[in-house]
């Protein structure tokens, strides 16, 4: 049976939206694809979760006086107001801004520190590397003071 030509040599497009975690090789014999490639940051109710289990860490510290823990807290929040607010607009969390909480969490809890830097380190928050260069730096400047 012979082909059937179109009747118009116009481009077909095929879109494919809404799927996470997913990659992988297209092969489709005979055209010309075009990709497009959108990578976006986590949204806010996942934002949300990454930050509740840093307030678990804080509730569950037992180095950690309750004052302290209220003042954790509140410095997290900060973070997370913030971060939840770049990421809307896809933007960039000031580093001094990130620099100061990490430093008042590093004076109040080291270990704290820690479980913020993983858990804001995370690609998929979209802060990475630049996350942990700037917690190391403030853990560095508490020590020396």
């Amino acid at each position: 049976m012979p082909k059937k030509k179109r009747a118009n040599n116009k481009p077909t497009s095929v879109r494919v939206g809404n799927f996470s975690k997913i990659s992988g090789a297209v092969n489709i014999a005979g055209g010309n694809i075009t990709t497009h490639q959108t990578t976006t940051g986590l949204n806010a109710k996942e934002i949300k979760q990454l930050f509740d289990q840093l307030y678990t860490a804080i509730e569950v510290n037992t180095k950690t006086s309750p004052a302290n823990k209220e003042d954790l807290k509140a410095e997290v929040k900060e973070i997370q107001s913030t971060v939840t607010e770049a990421a809307q607009k896809n933007e960039k969390v000031d580093e001094g801004f990130l620099s100061r909480r990490f430093r008042n969490i590093a004076r109040m809890a080291p270990d704290v520190l820690d479980v913020v830097m993983a858990t804001l380190g995370s690609p998929l928050v979209g802060l990475g590397v630049a996350v942990k260069k700037i917690a190391e730096k403030a853990k560095e400047e508490t020590k020396a003071s």
